[in-house]
C-alpha cells in the first residue's frame, strides 16, 4: 500500500528496494551510526525481508520506504515488542500486555533530503498513518547521535534512560513516545 501523506508518502520494502538500501547503509554519514553488530543485524533482517520473512527467529520486523513526490529517499524499520515482560531485555522490559509498542529505527539515505527539515515530519506523518492505534513508540540512537536524537525530541520523544545494547561498545539513549502525546502536537 503507497498512501500518499502530502508530498511523503510510505510503503513496504519490496525486493526491487534492496540494492538501493545495501547503497544507502555504505555511505560515510550512514555508516557512521549503522556499523558492527547493528548494521550486521539490519542487514540479516534486510535479506530475509526482501525474500519474504519478516521474522528473525527472535522477533518481527518491518521495513518501509519513504518518499518525497515519489522519489525514494529514506528507510524506517519497525518491529512490535512482543514480550514477555523481561525487566533484564532493554526492549522487552517496556512490555505491557494488550498495548502496541512500536520501536523504530530510520535513515535517510539520499544526501540531497539532508538539512531540509524532514526528519521530523517524516516521522510524524508515518506514525500517524501507519500506527494510529499504537500506544507508545521506542527510539534508541546511540548518546552520541545529538542531531537523531534532538530531532527525535522535536518529534515528543522523551529520553528515558540509558544503556548499552549487547555487543556494542557506545552506550544508546531509550527515548519513548506516547501516541496520545503525539496526537497533542496536531
Amino acid at each position: 500500500m503507497n498512501k500518499k501523506t502530502k508530498e511523503l508518502t510510505f510503503h513496504l520494502v519490496q525486493k526491487k528496494d534492496h540494492q538501493m538500501i545495501l547503497e544507502w547503509l555504505e555511505k560515510p554519514y550512514v555508516k557512521e551510526f549503522y556499523y558492527g553488530p547493528g548494521l550486521k543485524s539490519t542487514l540479516r533482517n534486510l535479506d530475509l525481508y526482501v525474500n519474504g520473512k519478516r521474522h528473525n527467529g527472535e522477533y518481527h520486523f518491518d521495513f518501509w520506504i519513504v518518499c518525497f513526490n515519489e522519489k525514494p529517499f529514506g528507510l524506517f524499520m519497525t518491529s512490535p515488542i512482543e514480550g514477555p515482560y523481561d525487566p533484564k531485555d532493554p526492549y522487552n522490559k517496556w512490555f505491557e500486555e494488550g498495548k502496541e509498542i512500536i520501536t523504530l529505527d530510520l535513515l535517510i539515505g539520499e544526501e540531497a533530503y539532508l538539512g531540509r527539515g524532514l526528519a521530523k515530519r517524516m516521522i510524524r506523518e508515518f506514525l500517524l498513518d501507519k500506527f494510529p492505534n499504537a500506544y507508545k513508540f521506542l527510539i534508541d540512537p546511540e548518546i552520541n547521535n545529538k542531531k537523531a536524537t534532538h530531532v527525535y525530541e522535536k518529534v515528543g520523544f522523551k529520553k528515558v534512560e540509558e544503556f548499552l545494547p549487547k555487543g556494542h561498545s557506545v552506550p544508546n539513549c531509550m527515548m519513548h513516545l506516547y501516541m496520545s502525546e503525539l496526537n497533542k502536537k496536531g
